[in-house]
């Protein structure tokens, strides 16, 4: 075997490495549940993505993880304000990470239609990574007694942008 070919199966491996690396990177697994008067709404997380900003109505940088059904890469990369940093999702959910003594987070679904605002304890989110500029681990809310919804997710996301308003 010549020296060159030698390399080849080490050169494949790491590339095939980092394929599989950023086709992990920014995904989502897992739902949220909520009860309507009528019956349960699910929302199936398949996109996440991070965006950094200023904390609205104060100077603190915080970190927003936005779980989406669909791809809103394009409007958070056109985003120049963190009023905008949600992608305009119509079924997902953000939350804000660094913005306090608990992590703050928005529920949409059907459109909009469906909208709930809660917190949880910052042991609610298991992190495997913890970086300004990624944040992967597991999402666990149930916000369900208070009207709320049941969330069970896996992500790993990426900085999309950081926005300075």
């Amino acid at each position: 075997m010549t020296r060159n070919a030698a390399r080849w199966p080490a050169a494949l491996t790491a590339a095939l490495s980092l394929i599989v690396a950023s086709l992990a990177a920014d995904a989502a697994k897992g739902t949220a549940t909520y009860k309507t008067k009528t019956k349960p709404v699910t929302v199936t997380f398949t996109h996440a993505y991070l965006m950094k900003g200023p904390q609205i109505g104060g100077p603190d940088k915080i970190r927003r993880l936005i779980l989406s059904t669909a791809d809103v890469s394009a409007a958070l990369k056109a985003c120049q304000s963190m009023m905008c940093s949600d992608g305009g999702i119509s079924e997902g959910m953000t939350v804000d990470f660094d913005a306090g003594p608990r992590l703050h987070y928005w529920f949409v679904a059907d459109g909009q239609k469906i909208q709930y605002s809660g917190t949880a304890a910052l042991t609610a989110a298991k992190l495997t990574t913890d970086l300004p500029t990624q944040v992967a681990g597991r999402l666990a809310i149930d916000d369900s007694g208070a009207g709320g919804p049941s969330v069970q997710v896996q992500f790993d996301a990426t900085l999309v942008k950081e926005l300075q308003k």
